[in-house]
C-alpha cells in the first residue's frame, strides 16, 4: 500500500508541474494589458514601470515562473491587488464556500446515482430499468445550468418557496443556510446522477454475467448474498467515476456558482478571469488539479480496498 501511495504520488508531481508551467505560460501570452486595471488614465511611463518592477513583469519568463513556482512550493500565492488581499486568504474562504455546495451534492449524486443503478441492473428490461435510463440519459444530456435556472424559475419565481441566491448568513440560522443549499446542491448533483447510474447498471449488469456468479448460485446463496459479492467484483469502475465527479465538484462549477451567486472557487476564477488577476487565476487552477490528483489517488486505494485483484496487480 505504501509503494502504491508513494508511487502515485511520484506521478502526480510531473502531473502538476506540468499544468503549473502551461497555465503560467498561457496567462502570460494571453492578449491584453494586465496593467490596465491598476493604472489611472492619466498614469505615465514612469508609473507604469514602477508597477511592472514592484509585480515582477519587468522579469524574463522563465525567471518569473520559477519565482512563482517557489513561492507556491513555500505556501505562498501571491497577493491580488485587484482585491487588495493575500490569494492564499481569497482561495482558502472560497474553497471552504465550494465544500458546503460539493459535499452535499457529491452525497445527493452518489447515493442515488447508486441506488438507480442498483434497481435497473436489479430489474432489467422492466419499467424500473428505462425509468432509470432515462433519468441517467437526462443527466448525462441536460446542462447543470438549464436545470439551475429552471430550479430558480420553478422554486423561487413562482413558488417563493426557495430564495433565488447566496449562501445565507449566521443570522438566518441553519434552516436558512439549507434552503440556500437546496437548489445549487441538487443542480450540482443532477449531471453526478446520471454518470453513476448509469455506470453502476452497466457495471452490475457486467459482473451478473460472469461464471462466478453461478458457482454462487450453486452453492446456495440467496439473492441479497449474491448482490453484496456482485456488488464488490463490479464497484471498481464505479469508483472511478464517483471520483471524477467529486473531483469537479470540489473544483467549483463555475456556471452554477455564478448563476446562484455561491461564493466559491468556481466563481472566484470567473471573477478573477473577467478581472485579469492572473495571480488567482494561476493559483486557483494549480487547486484544482491537487484537488484532482488527491481524488485519483484517494480512488487508487479505495479500489485496492474492495478488490484484492488490483492488491496483487501492484
Amino acid at each position: 500500500m505504501g509503494l502504491l501511495i508513494a508511487r502515485r504520488l511520484g506521478m502526480a508531481v510531473p502531473t502538476l508541474l506540468g499544468v503549473t508551467a502551461i497555465i503560467f505560460l498561457l496567462m502570460s501570452v494571453l492578449p491584453g494589458d494586465p496593467l490596465a486595471g491598476l493604472l489611472s488614465q492619466e498614469a505615465t511611463a514612469e508609473d507604469r514601470a514602477r508597477l511592472e518592477a514592484s509585480l515582477g513583469l519587468d522579469r524574463p519568463l522563465p525567471v518569473r515562473y520559477v519565482t512563482w513556482l517557489g513561492d507556491i512550493a513555500q505556501g505562498d500565492f501571491g497577493y491580488s491587488p485587484y482585491r487588495r488581499r493575500d490569494v492564499a486568504e481569497l482561495l482558502g474562504t472560497a474553497f471552504k464556500n465550494t465544500l458546503r455546495l460539493a459535499l452535499p451534492a457529491a452525497a445527493l449524486g452518489v447515493t442515488f446515482g447508486v441506488a438507480l443503478g442498483a434497481a435497473a441492473a436489479a430489474n432489467r428490461g422492466r419499467a424500473i430499468d428505462r425509468a432509470v435510463s432515462m433519468i441517467a440519459m437526462g443527466g448525462i444530456s441536460v446542462p447543470s445550468y438549464w436545470i439551475a435556472i429552471l430550479l430558480i424559475i420553478v422554486f423561487s419565481a413562482n413558488l417563493r418557496w426557495l430564495p433565488a441566491g447566496g449562501m445565507g448568513g449566521q443570522e438566518g440560522g441553519v434552516i436558512d443556510a439549507v434552503k440556500h443549499l437546496i437548489m445549487p446542491a441538487v443542480a450540482s448533483a443532477f449531471v453526478s446522477v446520471g454518470q453513476t447510474a448509469r455506470m453502476m447498471r452497466a457495471s452490475l449488469v457486467e459482473t451478473y454475467g460472469q461464471d462466478f456468479v453461478d458457482t454462487l448460485r450453486a452453492k446456495g446463496l440467496n439473492s441479497r448474498q449474491i448482490l453484496f459479492h456482485v456488488g464488490k467484483n463490479a464497484l471498481s469502475p464505479v469508483l472511478t467515476v464517483i471520483g471524477l465527479q467529486v473531483g469537479f465538484l470540489l473544483g467549483g462549477s463555475v456556471l452554477i456558482e455564478t448563476i446562484f451567486s455561491w461564493p466559491g472557487l468556481g466563481q472566484l476564477i470567473f471573477q478573477a478571469i473577467a478581472a485579469r488577476d492572473f495571480k488567482v487565476i494561476q493559483a486557483g487552477i494549480v487547486v484544482i488539479a491537487t484537488t484532482f490528483v488527491l481524488m485519483n489517488l484517494t480512488v487508487d486505494l479505495l479500489q485496492m480496498l474492495v478488490d484484492p485483484r488490483l492488491r496483487k496487480a501492484t
